[in-house]
Order: C-alpha cells, then structure tokens, then sequence
C-alpha cells in the first residue's frame, strides 16, 4: 500500500477520526490493526514474520530487567506467526502456498524459543541480560542476512570458488525480500540496545510494543525511531487539537509534491540514462545523475515528510530525516543532514561501541570504514551498494586528513565564497557516489565514467530534457531557498499568510497536474 495510493487515503480516512473518539487502549489496538493491514498490503504472509520479531525482542527486553514471564505466556506469542500463516491462505487465497519447511520453522518456533529462554533463567544474573541482548541482536541480524543477503553471499563466495579452480554446484534460493525488513530491525536492535543500556524501561504491553515496532507511517521506509523517542508517545496519550491538523496536512502536502510533481518526473530522465540499452554520451551522464540526485531526494524526504504528516495527524511526532543535504560542505556535514536516522544509527550502534574516535587515527578510520561498508551494505545485497560504503568512507577518510579540506568543511566562520566553494565541490563529489549508487553493477558504472569522454551530441538530444528537469526541480529549490533558515526544511510557518496561502496552492496545483505516476518509493527495496 503506496502512500499515494487511493487504498492509504481511505485508511487514513477511517483511522484519524476513529483515533480520537477511541480512549487510549482502543488507540493502541487500532494502530496495531492499521499497521498490520498496511503492512500486509504488500503480502500477508510477511506479518508472521513482524509477529516472530515482536515476540523475541517483547520477551528478551523483560529478560534484561530480570522479568521473569512464564512459559505457556511465551508459547502462546510465540505460536501467532504459525497460527497466521495457517489462517492466511483460508482469508486470502491469492497470497499463495507456502513451502512446506517454512510452516515446519513457525510450527517449531514456539518450542525453541521456550527451550532458549528457559536456559538462559540457568545463567547467572550479570550474565543474563547480555544473553538476553546477543539472543535479540542475533535473531534479528540472522533473519535480516537470510532473506536479503543469503543468496549474495552464496554467489559471491561461488564466484571467487571458481576463480580459484572450483566449481560447487549451489542452488540459489527462492525467497522474496520482505518490505521494510532492514527499518523495522534496526528499530527492534535499537528498542534492544537501549533497555540493555537503561535508556528504555521495557514494556510489559505487548500490543503496545507491536504498534511501536509496525507504526505503518513510518514502518516501511523510515524514520528508524528510537524506542526512548517514539515509545513514549504511545504510553502517553494526547488531547485532540486542531494544531494536529494545522501541522500534518502541509507535511503530507509538501511529500506528495516532493514524489509525484519532483521525484516521479525526474525519475524518467534518471531511469533513461541508466538504462543498460541506452547509449550514453557525456550530456546525458551528466544529466542522468543530476535527474537521480534530485529524484532520490525527492522521492526519499518526501516519504519522510507524509510519514511525518500523517503521523502528526494521529498527535505523535517523528524524527527529522533530512537537513538541506545538499548544502552540506563535507561528507561528514552531509550525514548529518541526509538520512539522518540511519546515520545516527550506526554512529550511536556500530562506530561508537567500536571505539569511535578515542583511540587514535588510525583506529577512529577503521572504525569509520567498518560502520561505512555496512551502511552501504545496509542498502542492499550488492557488490555496488559495498562501493558506495567504501567511497563515501574514502570521502570522510580525506576530509578528516587533509588540513584544508577539513577547515573548508568545519569553519563556519569563513567567506561567503569558500562556502560555495565547499558546498559545491561536496554536491559534484555527491553526484558520483549517485553514480554509484544507481548504476546496476560494475560494467554500468565503468560504461557510465567512459561517456564522460564522450561530448558529441549524438543520439537523443538532451536539451529539451534538461529543460524539463529544471522545471521540476525549480519549484522545489524556491521551497528550500524560502526555508533555508528554519531548522526543519519544509516548515514554512514564518511566510506571511499570504505567501503561505500562495505556497500551498502551487504545490496542490502541482500534484494535482502530475501525470507520471510511479508509486513505488525508491527506499521500500531496503
């Protein structure tokens, strides 16, 4: 279920106004349906697994603070995954089979886990809640490996055996990536981590936790909440204010002209010129990834701005995502302001307990390049997304290391043309780790490099469709220019009513005149 779909306006259209005549508990347990209806949009069957999740990181986050539950009360959570993957072809025929050894996990994982739990009581009690962490922590990375990066390993490890003389005969498996995987399991670790630390009192709620870990808004493709942030929220009820109105509706507004009017236009240029068929020449390599930055910009923020509206709508508050990114002056400036929620992620969850930078040069690079390489690795199962990582640490390995770029990308208090100078070199040294990014594999990208050698103007002209990127991405560089100030990007609070008024009618003029639809956020891959 796409946010610019009509399926999600009829189910904001019926959740909202029931949100706020419900008392609490009903809110919780409406938020807990809409979540798993909108997460089984895409498939049914992928709610056992949401469901198997819930129901270790629920149960090892009591474990930490010595709750003891008792073992019937973790069996029966612990059978809903099998129990819905057997009521779900009866409710939805179309969803499909299931292969036998799946219904065989989900019938057994009651009684593991149970076994598991039980033994972990045997351990002694400063033992037990880092065996209660590493339990979290390692099913959650198992099942996120197995379903995304399985098969990748597996050729990839076939492919240097037969490099070196050998020839194994493996079978790739047929499992399909679960939507939202890589979000909704950082934001388990992450609610993990914090009770093991005491940033987080476990709940003892389940359906509480499951509607903190399934929050459609902002399940499928961010903001990656922490548990000390969004867990509150939920134990905590609001009043109902027409400021909930007055602050969602703009930030859904602002998303959809981001995706349909921005991203969704862009989107044909970018797709054309990294079209593998497509005979690249340097105007339209250029032009290709220009129409990718902005695309991916669009199309990403604006998921985070109808999450962070629609979100608003129901009285809760999400993370900030993305910070002017492109007026960033380093890469490490850059981090801080795009995907803001994933960075901070692996700084505070992987570079931090590293070591971070307190243990000299030399160890704070290797901690960059280890906490970069998984980020990029984090983005999907390709040897692509692994370059971006290292070229993106190499980019923060230089600045770190050479005095003046470091200065150009730290002082603030320098002239106003070494601060274009800084933006712009970081926005071109952006563009190609775009390039990177986008590009299928390595012949692509080498194909992509060498028509930069190449400016005769040869196939389809690029003229007119530069004109059309720049249509397109015009309005939105005048939003930023007016928001430049503000500390969130698309708060335009502080414009005259009537520059407001003026603001807001362009921008549903322009999604309601968009003709390109292409509903699928680039981010729902990861």
């Amino acid at each position: 279920m796409s946010f610019v779909s009509w399926q999600f306006a009829m189910l904001i259209a019926l959740v909202v106004p029931a949100y706020w005549l419900l008392p609490w508990r009903g809110r919780i347990y409406l938020l807990w349906i809409a979540s798993y209806v909108f997460y089984g949009a895409w498939d049914t069957r992928f709610l056992a697994l949401l469901l198997t999740s819930t129901t270790i990181d629920f149960f090892c986050g009591l474990g930490m603070v010595h709750r003891r539950e008792a073992l019937y009360k973790i069996a029966a959570f612990g059978a809903l995954p099998f129990l819905w993957l057997c009521v779900t072809p009866v409710i939805f025929p179309a969803a499909g089979a299931l292969p036998p050894w799946v219904m065989m996990v989900a019938a057994v994982f009651p009684v593991v886990f149970c076994v598991i739990y039980a033994a972990l009581w045997q351990l002694r009690p400063e033992r037990q809640r880092l065996a209660f962490l590493l339990l979290s922590v390692c099913a959650n990375l198992g099942v996120l490996f197995f379903f995304k990066y399985f098969n990748f390993f597996a050729q990839s490890t076939a492919t240097l055996l037969a490099g070196l003389g050998f020839h194994p005969h493996w079978t790739a498996l047929n499992v399909i990536l679960p939507v939202a995987i890589s979000f909704y399991t950082f934001q388990s670790i992450s609610y993990s981590v914090n009770v093991y630390q005491g940033r987080t009192v476990p709940t003892d709620d389940y359906p509480l936790f499951a509607t903190y870990l399934a929050f459609f808004p902002q399940l499928v493709a961010g903001p990656i909440e922490r548990s000390t942030h969004l867990l509150p929220q939920f134990q905590k009820p609001v009043a109902w204010s027409i400021d909930h109105l007055h602050r969602g509706l703009p930030l859904i507004l602002v998303g959809l002209f981001k995706k349909t009017f921005v991203a969704d236009n862009c989107a044909l240029l970018a797709n054309y010129a990294f079209d593998p068929k497509t005979t690249l020449n340097g105007y339209w390599a250029l032009l290709g990834v220009l129409a990718f930055a902005v695309q991916i910009y669009g199309d990403f923020s604006g998921y985070t701005d109808i999450a962070r509206g629609t979100a608003r709508l129901l009285g809760i508050e999400l993370s900030r995502n993305f910070a002017f990114p492109y007026l960033a002056r380093g890469p490490s400036d850059f981090w801080q302001r795009w995907h803001i929620t994933l960075s901070t992620w692996f700084r505070d969850y992987v570079y931090i307990p590293l070591g971070g930078n307190r243990h000299g040069t030399a160890r704070t690079l290797c901690n960059l390049w280890i906490a970069m390489l998984l980020a990029g690795l984090w983005h999907g199962a390709s040897w692509t997304f692994v370059l971006w990582g290292a070229y993106h640490a190499a980019l923060l390995t230089i600045y770190r290391v050479v005095p003046g770029l470091r200065s150009l990308e730290e002082n603030a208090n320098q002239s106003r043309w070494r601060k274009f100078s800084a933006i712009g070199l970081m926005f071109a040294l952006t563009l190609i780790g775009w390039v990177v990014f986008r590009c299928r594999d390595l012949g692509q990208l080498t194909g992509w490099f060498a028509a930069l050698a190449n400016w005769q103007a040869t196939g389809v002209s690029w003229i007119k469709p530069a004109c059309w990127l720049l249509l397109h991405a015009a309005p939105l560089l005048l939003l930023q220019l007016g928001t430049r100030h503000t500390r969130d990007e698309v708060d335009i609070r502080h414009f005259p009513w009537a520059a407001r008024g003026v603001t807001y009618a362009v921008l549903f003029l322009a999604v309601a005149s968009s003709t390109v639809n292409d509903t699928e956020f680039i981010y729902f891959q990861f």
